[in-house]
């Protein structure tokens, strides 16, 4: 845990009342960086410290207090993180029977936490992801003194016709940094934490996975004789769908019943980790049937849920929310009438306003609601997919 004095931590709890999502935010700031010591990386920078001790220090041949202003820098990056990370988990599963609930968001697998279903894997990944994800693109924008772009490739040939130059966004320092604060949650030696750093893990290989290779040709008037090509962070809304796709495709991995109580457990699980792909999300439980309300597990149910089924934008996914989240859960779809109003026919006026009308218009929505089964009609049968 990083050692700050008083004025730093009233910065961090400033920070911390800001986010409206607090409990990942919160986790990732009060914990802290995980490991001491200099991340390898071009220009020669020192992100963290874990402890800041005069011994570590000297050991090091640098000043402490560069350690804790450093910290303090990278604080807001993986706060803003978290958040993207949290927005970007509602709008992937807006229109499922799980809908990334506020109970969802905290990553702490030692606080009585919910089960380790593959919801918990998606919201492991999807963090690790914003924060290595707002670290890196903030390097490149040159919001850190100690950070720029990768080069370290340029000049080397890529492949046929092109070679590596111009601006890489700097992914390994991203990483490097979003590893200390994110793994830093996991302290116990367990199958859960195992499996949180697994999916923390390939939350970070999807950032890397989904860059874009960005090219310039060269040649005599306008010819494209030869490229130089760079990588470049794709919206994060790409990270977000690939780790959609590899939350449906999720591994369940199945442990020996008391595994990780001895050295040899904990060795076992080491191991069942070490063999599949950390690009691949992986979780131990079965998900419950997010269609009932549960209030142990906290679940809400889908009922008075708003579902979809018209509109010229609407995706595939989107226009089955209804069958989803009310008919496949033995709920009747009720639809609702209502009228909105906002702000139309605006106008510039010389100098300088704009002035609207207000406008009203009548909307049709829908929502899942209880109706009594008739006689013969099957009810839901709980255990269905979420």
């Amino acid at each position: 845990m990083l050692l700050v004095k008083p004025p730093v931590f009233i910065f961090l709890v400033t920070c911390i009342l800001r986010i409206g999502h607090t409990w990942s935010v919160n986790n990732f700031l009060m914990t802290g960086p995980k490991k001491a010591g200099r991340v390898g990386r071009k220009r020669g920078a020192w992100p963290l410290q874990g402890k800041c001790l005069p011994s570590s220090a000297e050991r090091l041949n640098f000043d402490p207090c560069v350690s804790t202003q450093a910290y303090l820098i990278y604080s807001s990056s993986v706060a803003a993180g978290a958040q993207s990370g949290i927005e970007e988990c509602k709008y992937q599963f807006a229109w499922d029977r799980w809908n990334c609930p506020e109970r969802a968001l905290q990553l702490s697998s030692h606080s009585g936490l919910r089960s380790a279903n593959r919801e918990t894997a998606f919201v492991h990944a999807i963090s690790s992801a914003g924060v290595m994800y707002t670290l890196t693109r903030n390097c490149s924008l040159g919001d850190f003194d100690n950070c720029g772009c990768d080069d370290s490739r340029n000049g080397q040939l890529g492949g046929q016709g092109w070679l590596w130059g111009g601006c890489s966004d700097n992914v390994g320092f991203g990483e490097a940094i979003s590893k200390q604060f994110v793994d830093a949650l996991e302290t116990g030696q367990d199958a859960r934490a195992a499996m949180n750093l697994h999916n923390n893990e390939a939350g970070r290989k999807a950032v890397k996975g989904t860059m874009k290779r960005t090219c310039k040709c060269h040649g005599v008037s306008g010819s494209c004789t030869t490229q130089t090509c760079w990588l470049q962070l794709p919206e994060f809304r790409e990270v977000g769908a690939h780790l959609k796709e590899k939350y449906h495709a999720a591994l369940k991995v199945d442990l020996l019943q008391g595994a990780g109580n001895s050295a040899a457990g904990r060795g076992a699980i080491a191991d069942t980790f070490r063999s599949i792909s950390t690009r691949e999300l992986v979780h131990l439980e079965d998900s419950p049937d997010y269609c009932l309300e549960n209030k142990t597990l906290g679940l809400l149910g889908t009922e008075g849920r708003e579902c979809l089924r018209r509109g010229r934008a609407l995706g595939r996914w989107e226009r089955r929310s209804c069958r989803r989240l009310c008919g496949d859960c033995g709920l009747a779809v009720e639809e609702r009438r209502a009228e909105t109003v906002s702000s139309c026919n605006c106008k510039f006026h010389w100098c300088c306003a704009v002035r609207c009308e207000q406008c009203r218009r009548r909307v049709t929505k829908y929502f899942c609601s209880r109706a009594e089964r008739p006689r013969g009609g099957a009810a839901h049968k709980p255990g269905r997919k979420p």
